[in-house]
């Protein structure tokens, strides 16, 4: 697998729609992608625009929401052609089919949270480079292990870097979202931002729950449970409050502790 990284430092908000527009048309000449970073980056964010880009000037565009194996892609090729007439046929059947029709007819594939890739998924996904025009695979990496994980698939597609936001955007953000809010410190918010680390979902994920009154307490923020909740959530799909499934005046007690 080539690993191309692009630099390090955050790009500003305008640079990620131009990113959008640039990985899109990449998509749309053929290529094979793996978009990579961590979680709350706006990856998925990323594929939704991909997908209005893609349907707004007629190209087939099918989306998987999660990819765990071949039948994912292959839901993702049928929704690419919903006129493709596969009822009645087996499983090897309707891929060899669906593979056939996007020869002839080129789509765009967008493969979202991809956690595994199996011989058979990787199989398929090269017998797409005839007539498709391209493929995106979406893939967390949030640890070493993960990183390790994207190397061993060897999936043959260049790996591109999700770039992060800046942290002066990451704060007009986060301000726009707490205009009608307890007043929340200066030195408050931008710790919250530090701890976005350039993410801007992580960012949206605090601002909706920076309205739930259990992470307040006599009008203070409790950052730190806060920050750990998010995290949380991003990484197991959660939306609601975990404190909300905690019991006791003793727990919150500890909390406090914990925060303050």
């Amino acid at each position: 697998m080539s690993m191309s990284v692009p630099p390090e430092d955050a790009v500003r908000s305008t640079d990620i729609q131009a990113f959008c527009y640039q990985l899109g048309a990449r998509l749309r000449g053929g290529s094979h992608l793996i978009l990579y970073g961590p979680r709350g980056a706006g990856k998925s964010s990323l594929v939704g625009e991909l997908g209005v880009q893609c349907r707004a000037i007629g190209i087939s565009c099918g989306v998987a929401p999660r990819t765990i194996g071949l039948p994912d892609i292959v839901s993702a090729l049928a929704e690419a052609y919903p006129g493709t007439d596969i009822a009645g046929m087996g499983r090897k059947a309707a891929r060899v089919h669906l593979r056939l029709v996007a020869d002839a007819l080129p789509g765009v594939l967008l493969l979202d949270h991809a956690t595994r890739m199996t011989t058979a998924m990787l199989g398929y996904l090269r017998r797409l480079r005839g007539g498709i025009a391209g493929t995106l695979l979406v893939v967390d990496v949030d640890s070493p292990r993960e990183r390790e994980r994207l190397r061993d698939w060897h999936a043959g597609a260049l790996s591109i870097r999700m770039p992060l936001m800046p942290n002066r955007d990451l704060h007009q953000v986060l301000l726009a979202a707490t205009h009608d809010l307890p007043e929340i410190e200066s030195r408050t918010l931008r710790q919250i931002v530090r701890m976005a680390r350039g993410r801007i979902g992580w960012i949206r994920e605090c601002a909706r729950r920076l309205q739930m009154q259990e992470y307040w307490r006599d009008d203070r923020l409790h950052l730190a449970v806060l920050c750990m909740d998010i995290e949380m959530a991003l990484r197991e799909g959660r939306s609601g409050p975990r404190v909300a499934h905690r019991r006791g005046e003793a727990l919150w007690t500890l909390q406090r502790k914990c925060c303050w």
